[in-house]
């Protein structure tokens, strides 16, 4: 295969993981996309930024996102840049990196009973054919995590007994004080979980 082809399937890999991700650091790229040393990646990304495929903005370190030529490259939707999501879409992406990089990972899928939206979760996925549910715990108030862990409770009572198991809810948080209520929150509810 020649240079070029490479050079394009890389970029498009790259695009792809932006698309999937919505924002991410160079250190969450070169880990997702195999990308070699950190100045082999910031080469490749700064090539990128030339060729207006991507953009980046600074927020504590450089941030990369999809341009609107990297989205019509890939034929994905393109990224309005909303500094108020920063913190929590990378945190979400550290998550992704810790987890193995799960290859259904699916950020922000509606959970639907009876066409009415019940709930979404920052992400979800299987393993061993079991869901995950993903939230990041970063902003919100501890009021809003607990009413999102008794609507779990509610889901795996009702809506999941159709797939004969109980569903993980995987926390996120940076605040050992919140974990712990988070914990005490799931035990009380009988919830299988997961804090990180």
């Amino acid at each position: 295969m020649n240079q070029t082809k490479k050079k394009v399937q890389r970029q498009e890999r790259i695009l792809s993981s932006l698309a999937k991700l919505t924002y991410a650091t160079i250190e969450q790229l070169q880990v997702i996309e195999d990308l070699g040393g950190y100045r082999n990646t910031h080469r490749i990304l700064h090539q990128m930024e030339k060729d207006k495929l991507i953009k980046s903005v600074r927020y504590e370190k450089k941030i990369y996102y999809l341009s609107n030529r990297g989205s019509e490259r890939i034929g994905k939707g393109g990224v309005n840049l909303k500094k108020s999501w920063i913190q929590h879409t990378l945190m979400r992406n550290d998550l992704y990196i810790k987890l193995g990089m799960p290859k259904d990972w699916q950020k922000e899928v509606p959970i639907s009973k009876e066409e009415e939206v019940y709930l979404i979760p920052d992400a979800m996925y299987k393993n061993k054919g079991e869901y995950h549910f993903v939230e990041i715990d970063n902003t919100q108030t501890m009021k809003t995590n607990v009413e999102k862990i008794n609507k779990y409770k509610y889901l795996s009572s009702d809506i999941f007994k159709q797939y004969n198991h109980i569903p993980t809810l995987i926390w996120y948080s940076l605040s050992d004080i919140r974990k712990e209520k988070l914990k005490k929150a799931c035990e009380k509810h009988g919830l299988k979980y997961k804090i990180y």
